[in-house]
C-alpha cells in the first residue's frame, strides 16, 4: 500500500539534483495548502510582481481590449446543436460573462441576424444566488421537453445538476437535482437518470466516482440502486445512453481501470448489465442502433486482425453474442487518423486526417454493408462534424479552419454535398494578409521526422520573435484551427507562431502516441528541443527570440525542456503545469495519470521520473544553468492538476536563484479557464506581453 509519507519524501534517485533525501520533506509543501494566509498572502504577492512587470508592455491594454472584443463581437459564429426542432447555444461577452442559454429555429438560425428565444440568463442566477456560477452544458430530452442543466463553481471540474422544463423556461421544482461534486449524469428514458457521484464515502483514489446507480424520478438518490461499481483503485465508473429518437433506453457502462482501459458493459431497460467483449483500450460509445468501436490498438476478433486507429460498427442487437456483424468503416494506417464519425439517417459520415490534410467520407448503408463516397473537404487546416437530426435526415453540420483562416460553418448534406441548406462564415480577427503559413520537419535524435507548422510574415527578411506551442501528451492533437488568440496578440504584431507535432499527441495515430509515454517520455521532449533547433536553423528565429508555451501536459512539457536546454530559449510560458512529478500521484487527479506518466511509487517508474521530473532538476544560478525568464499561470479553482505545482516551482526557482521567474494564479476558470471572456482575456494579453516584453528587444 502507498503510504502518503513515501510521496512527500524526496529520492536521491540518479538524475534529480536536488540535494534533499529521504528524510527531508518538500520544503515548499506549504503551498499544496491553497486557502491558508500564507501561502495566499504569497500568491498575492506574486501576482502583484507578475502584473507590475507586464504592465511595461505598451501594448497590453490593447492586446486585452481587442481579445475582449473578439470574444464578445456579435458577428462570431454562434455554433449550434440540434435537439428536436430546435437548435441550442449557450453565448457569453463581456458584458454577460456567465452567459444565455437559448435557442431558436432552423429557419430563423438561416438568417443574418437570427431572433433567439432565451431559457436561461446564468448572469441573473448568479446575481441571484451571489455565486460565480458557470454554464457547462446541457442533456436535453426533446420528448419530455426536459433537460439536465450543468453548473460549476468558478469552472472547477465539480458539477451541480438541476433539471429544466423547456416549456416554462425554468427549473422543475421537484425535479431531478444533485449537488456539486465530481459526477456524470444521462438521461435513461424521460423519468429516469445513470448518474455516477464522487461522494467522500464513495470515491476512488483519484477522486472520482466508484458507483454508477439508476435513480428513478421522485425517488432518494443515495437508495438508487447500484448497477455497476468499480474499485477504489480504478480511475472510475461512468455511463452514457444512447442518441437515438423513438428507441427504448440502452447505455454503454464503463468501468475505468486506468486512463485508457475501460471494461465496457450494456444496459438496457430492462435486467442487469452484461459485459460487452470489447478491447480494453479501445473507445466505445452507443449511437442508434450501433455499438462504435475506436480502436487504440490492434484487435483480433472472429479470424481477423483490424489495424490501430480502426473505427468499427457492430449492430447493437449483436453486442452481445459470440458472433457479431463487424463492418469497418475507417482503416487506420501510416499517418492517418479518425477525427470524428457522426450518424445519420443512411449511414455514417466520418471526418479523417491524412498526413494533417483533411478527408471526409460519407457512408451509405446498404443490403452488403456500407459503400463509402468520399465528400468534399479543404485541403488544409482541420475540419469538423456533427450530426443534425440523425433520425430524419442526412444532414451535418461541417466546421472547417486553419490557422490564418477562420472558420466556416455550414449545414450540408450527405446526399448533395456542394450546395450546403446554410453557411455561416466568422469574422477575421486579424489582419492575416501578410502572413504565410508553412509545414516543415524537424529530424529527432532517433531519425523521425517531427512536422512542425509555422504562421509568419510572408516577407520577413531575418529571424523574427517567434513563439513555439506543444502539447504531446494523451494523443491529443494540436490541430491546425484559427489562430485567433494568438492573430490578435502576436502575429499583428511581427511575430511568428510554430506548433509543434510531437510524439506523444494524437496526430498520427497509437503509435505516435505510444512513441513518447510512461518510461519513454523523453522522446517527445526530444521532438520538442528538435522542433525548436530546426527552426533556428532555418532563420525562422534565433534562441532569445524563441519563447516557449503550453498548458496543462504542455505545462509540464515546456517547463522539462527549459530545465533541461535553457540555452535554447528566451522566454517560457507554462500554465496549470504539471511539474513535480515525484509527487503528482498526491494531488487531486493526479493517480489516474499513472498509465501516461508512470507511478512514483514503483521504483523503475520513479527513476524515470527523476530523471526530467522539472521541480527536483531545477539547478543553481551560481555555477549552474541560467534560466531565461518564465512566466508560470495557475488557477485557483483548478481541481485537476494541483495549483501547487506552478506555486512551488516558482518558490524552487527562486530559491535557487532564479529571479526572472513569475507566478500570477487566476481566481476563477478552473483547468480549461474559458469560462469567463473577461479572464480569458487577460490571460491571453498577460502571456503574449511578456514574451513580447522578453523576445522583441533590440539587438535580441
Amino acid at each position: 500500500m502507498i503510504q502518503r509519507r513515501d510521496l512527500l519524501l524526496w529520492s536521491l534517485t540518479a538524475g534529480v539534483s536536488s540535494t534533499w533525501g529521504q528524510a527531508n520533506p518538500d520544503p515548499n509543501a506549504w503551498l499544496e495548502t491553497l486557502e491558508s494566509p500564507e501561502a495566499l498572502g504569497w500568491v498575492n504577492g506574486q501576482n502583484a510582481d507578475a502584473l507590475a512587470l507586464i504592465a511595461k508592455d505598451p501594448d497590453f491594454a490593447r492586446r486585452r481590449r481587442e481579445t475582449l472584443a473578439a470574444l464578445s463581437s456579435s458577428s462570431n459564429i454562434q455554433f449550434v446543436s440540434r435537439q428536436g426542432e430546435h437548435l441550442y447555444n449557450f453565448f457569453r461577452s463581456a458584458r454577460r460573462p456567465h452567459g444565455m442559454w437559448r435557442r431558436t429555429t432552423l429557419e430563423e438560425y438561416a438568417r443574418e441576424q437570427p431572433s433567439w428565444q432565451t431559457l436561461l440568463n446564468v448572469d441573473d442566477l448568479a446575481r441571484e444566488e451571489a455565486r460565480n456560477l458557470v454554464y457547462e452544458g446541457a442533456n436535453v430530452d426533446a420528448g419530455s421537453q426536459r433537460a439536465l442543466v450543468y453548473f460549476s463553481s468558478g469552472g472547477e471540474d465539480k458539477l451541480e445538476l438541476r433539471e429544466f422544463d423547456l416549456k416554462q423556461r425554468g427549473f422543475v421544482a421537484d425535479g431531478f437535482k444533485a449537488p456539486t461534486a465530481k459526477q456524470s449524469i444521462s438521461w435513461f428514458g424521460p423519468d429516469e437518470l445513470l448518474i455516477a457521484r464522487a461522494t467522500p464515502d464513495s470515491q476512488t483514489t483519484s477522486g472520482y466516482a466508484m458507483v454508477l446507480r439508476r435513480w428513478k424520478r421522485g425517488t432518494d438518490l443515495l437508495a438508487a440502486p447500484e448497477v455497476l461499481r468499480c474499485a477504489p483503485g480504478d480511475v472510475q465508473v461512468w455511463g452514457w445512453a444512447r442518441r437515438g429518437e423513438q428507441l427504448p433506453p440502452a447505455a454503454l457502462l464503463h468501468r475505468r481501470i486506468r486512463f485508457f482501459e475501460n471494461e465496457r458493459f450494456l444496459l438496457q431497460a430492462d435486467g442487469p448489465a452484461r459485459q460487452v467483449d470489447l478491447p480494453l483500450d479501445c473507445n466505445a460509445w452507443l449511437d442508434g442502433e450501433w455499438l462504435m468501436v475506436g480502436l487504440r490498438n490492434p484487435w483480433t476478433t472472429a479470424g481477423r486482425t483490424y489495424p490501430e486507429g480502426s473505427l468499427l460498427t457492430i449492430p447493437l442487437a449483436q453486442a452481445l453474442e459470440a458472433k457479431r456483424e463487424i463492418h469497418l468503416l475507417f482503416e487506420g494506417a501510416g499517418r492517418r487518423r479518425l477525427v470524428r464519425t457522426e450518424r445519420v439517417k443512411s449511414g455514417f459520415v466520418v471526418a479523417a486526417s491524412d498526413n494533417l490534410r483533411p478527408q471526409l467520407v460519407f457512408h451509405r448503408r446498404t443490403a452488403e454493408g456500407f459503400r463509402a463516397t468520399p465528400l468534399p473537404a479543404p485541403e488544409f487546416g482541420v475540419l469538423n462534424i456533427n450530426a443534425d437530426q440523425p433520425d430524419k435526415s442526412n444532414r451535418f453540420w461541417m466546421t472547417t479552419q486553419a490557422p490564418i483562416s477562420p472558420q466556416l460553418y455550414a449545414l450540408v448534406d450527405a446526399e448533395a454535398p456542394a450546395a450546403p441548406v446554410l453557411a455561416k462564415s466568422a469574422p477575421h480577427a486579424f489582419d492575416a494578409s501578410a502572413l504565410a503559413v508553412q509545414q516543415f520537419e524537424a529530424r529527432a535524435p532517433d531519425g523521425t521526422p517531427v512536422p512542425y507548422t509555422v504562421v509568419a510574415p510572408k516577407n520577413r527578411t531575418g529571424p523574427v520573435p517567434a513563439v513555439l506551442y506543444g502539447y504531446g501528451g494523451f494523443g491529443l492533437t494540436v490541430d491546425l484551427e484559427y489562430q485567433r488568440m494568438a492573430g490578435i496578440n502576436w502575429l499583428q504584431y511581427g511575430g511568428a507562431l510554430v506548433l509543434a507535432h510531437i510524439r506523444g499527441g494524437g496526430e498520427f495515430g497509437q503509435a505516435w502516441t505510444n512513441a513518447a509515454k510512461g518510461p519513454l517520455r523523453q522522446v517527445g521532449f526530444d521532438d520538442f528541443i528538435a522542433v525548436a533547433q530546426d527552426a533556428v536553423t532555418r532563420g525562422i528565429t534565433t534562441p532569445k527570440q524563441l519563447g516557449i508555451y503550453g498548458a496543462s501536459n504542455g505545462g509540464a512539457l515546456v517547463t522539462a525542456v527549459l530545465v533541461q536546454r535553457p540555452e535554447l530559449f528566451g522566454a517560457v510560458v507554462s500554465r496549470v503545469p504539471l511539474t513535480d512529478m515525484l509527487g503528482f500521484t498526491r494531488l487531486f487527479a493526479g493517480p489516474s495519470w499513472i498509465e501516461e506518466y508512470g507511478d512514483p511509487a514503483r521504483p523503475a517508474d520513479r527513476a524515470v521520473l527523476a530523471k526530467w521530473s522539472p521541480y527536483q532538476n531545477a539547478t543553481k544560478a551560481d555555477g549552474g544553468k541560467t534560466y531565461p525568464p518564465t512566466l508560470f499561470i495557475g488557477n485557483r479553482n483548478d481541481d485537476r492538476v494541483h495549483p501547487a505545482h506552478a506555486r512551488k516551482m516558482v518558490a524552487q526557482m527562486r530559491s535557487l536563484g532564479h529571479g526572472s521567474t513569475w507566478l500570477y494564479e487566476e481566481t476563477s476558470g478552473g483547468h480549461s479557464g474559458r469560462s469567463d471572456p473577461n479572464i480569458y482575456a487577460l490571460r491571453e494579453a498577460l502571456i503574449y506581453s511578456f514574451m513580447r516584453l522578453q523576445l522583441a528587444k533590440p539587438g535580441a
